[in-house]
């Protein structure tokens, strides 16, 4: 009997000691894993403060290469920006910009009753006529704001004329839109522009610039912020032949630089659009 008890008790020793070496192998497998896991999180942090200031030291050097280009290169000349050209943003009518069909303008008639002008421009002209009065001279305006319709008929009528002398269609077409713009394309139609001559001199043409009154309108319309539009020796650009008579309003400051500057309102928008 006490034998039997001494086996049982010798069995349950030897368990007990295989437990105590699972349990001795796990911790120290679980001990390995850890020193492993700190070991390689050390090293990755080393790593990664050794290749800041690796980084840091290339982009040092090449801040160095840029700035000593920079004091080198510029051996070209920089692109010159005239901080004098006033900005706006004048509308531009043409042939090749014609009037939205559904453009509107608020116009006010003028005392002779039956001249019309846009709203914005009907107080500069009524200064600049009495100014130009005031000074002795005689003024009449001979075309104002005209609406498309108008325009159309004018247009349609040139054209016939130069039908019964012989033209083709298409030369009497681009004849007469050397002088008069297709329906939609006039400046007249923004009641912005208008043609204005001596009252003793009605015609328009080359004897217009002769007169009293168109030079001074010509000395002075920039002062009331008006321009003259279609000046000499740039039909190139604006694709009109040159009308003395033809002022268009733009506000007084862009009036005094084109004029100041001789150039076109498509040069001076061209110039803004480069710029701004």
């Amino acid at each position: 009997m006490e034998q039997n008890v001494q086996r049982i008790r010798q069995r349950q020793h030897r368990r007990k000691q295989k437990r105590k070496k699972k349990i001795l192998r796990r911790l120290i497998f679980a001990s390995a894993l850890v020193v492993v896991f700190l070991f390689f999180a050390g090293m990755s942090k080393i790593l990664v403060t050794k290749e800041v200031p690796e980084q840091e030291e290339a982009v040092a050097s090449s801040s160095i290469v840029m700035e000593e280009a920079e004091l080198v290169k510029p051996t070209e000349k920089p692109v010159s920006v005239d901080e004098d050209i006033p900005r706006g943003n004048p509308i531009l009518v043409n042939k090749d910009n014609p009037l939205p069909k559904e453009y509107e303008v608020e116009l006010i008639t003028l005392a002779d009753g039956r001249s019309k002008a846009a709203e914005e421009a009907y107080e500069p002209l009524c200064e600049m006529l009495e100014a130009a009065r005031e000074d002795g001279m005689d003024l009449l305006i001979c075309s104002s704001y005209r609406d498309r319709k108008r325009q159309e008929e004018l247009f349609d009528e040139d054209v016939e004329a130069l039908l019964r002398k012989g033209y083709t269609y298409t030369e009497a077409y681009e004849e007469v839109a050397k002088e008069t713009m297709p329906p939609g394309c006039s400046e007249h139609s923004t009641g912005l522009a208008f043609d204005i001559v001596a009252r003793d001199y009605q015609m328009l043409d080359k004897g217009q610039e002769k007169t009293a009154e168109n030079k001074w309108l010509r000395k002075h319309c920039a002062e009331y912020g008006f321009i003259l539009r279609y000046p000499k020796g740039k039909e190139d650009i604006t694709k009109i032949s040159y009308e003395s008579w033809h002022f268009r309003y733009v506000g007084k400051e862009l009036a005094e630089y084109i004029m100041e500057e001789e150039i076109t309102l498509e040069e001076y928008l061209e110039k803004v659009s480069a710029i701004y």
